[in-house]
């Protein structure tokens, strides 16, 4: 390859990574921060938002008896809507569903708990697209963006000549990348 030949693809190749890069800057964003709330699900909910309040009923036994408990309970509550569904979770405990809320009667303490559960909305959106909960065209899309990555990474091997380059020591660092992942697997799966 003549200099002039080399020094057009050594530009277009950097135009390309840089403008490449552009483009999935808010993609990566979407899947980095998604990816980090998913990560620990198991410490937070990063879908809903979910909240308890105490409240005290008396003569909460009794009532529980009246035909008209429920209707009455909201009202006591101050409780918009109506019931949805209600099951005896175990023999201490009444559950009520009204919309986003559920209510946990337990009516040997006087004791209401009610939990309400508020999607998160910007977690809760980057979370559905990161676990591909649209499917069909989104699915094309993250492939997409998956083989421009590809493209990033390998592009960017060729962004600096000389000794700078992957061929001196920065070889080093793509070599960590690839050794960082194998050691995890390494430990974990054996």
């Amino acid at each position: 390859m003549t200099k002039s030949k080399s020094i057009k693809w050594f530009n277009l190749n950097r135009s390309l990574h840089r403008d490449i890069g552009y483009f999935c800057i808010g993609m990566t964003l979407v899947f980095a921060i998604s990816g980090i709330a998913l990560n620990h699900i198991h410490q937070w909910n990063s879908n809903y938002n979910v909240t308890q309040k105490k409240v005290k009923v008396e003569f909460l036994e009794t009532k529980i008896k009246q035909s008209n408990f429920e209707h009455s309970l909201l009202a006591e509550l101050n409780e918009q809507g109506i019931i949805k569904a209600r099951f005896w979770q175990d023999e201490n405990t009444l559950k009520l569903f009204i919309k986003n809320k559920t209510l946990f009667v337990l009516p040997k303490q006087n004791l209401i708990i009610i939990e309400e559960i508020k999607p998160r909305f910007l977690l809760r959106n980057l979370n559905f697209l990161h676990l591909n909960e649209a499917k069909k065209a989104w699915t094309w899309f993250s492939d997409f963006y998956a083989l421009l990555l590809i493209f990033l990474a390998i592009s960017s091997l060729f962004m600096v000549k000389g000794k700078k380059s992957v061929t001196g020591t920065r070889g080093f660092i793509i070599l960590a990348g690839f050794i960082a992942p194998a050691g995890f697997v390494f430990y974990y799966a054996s």
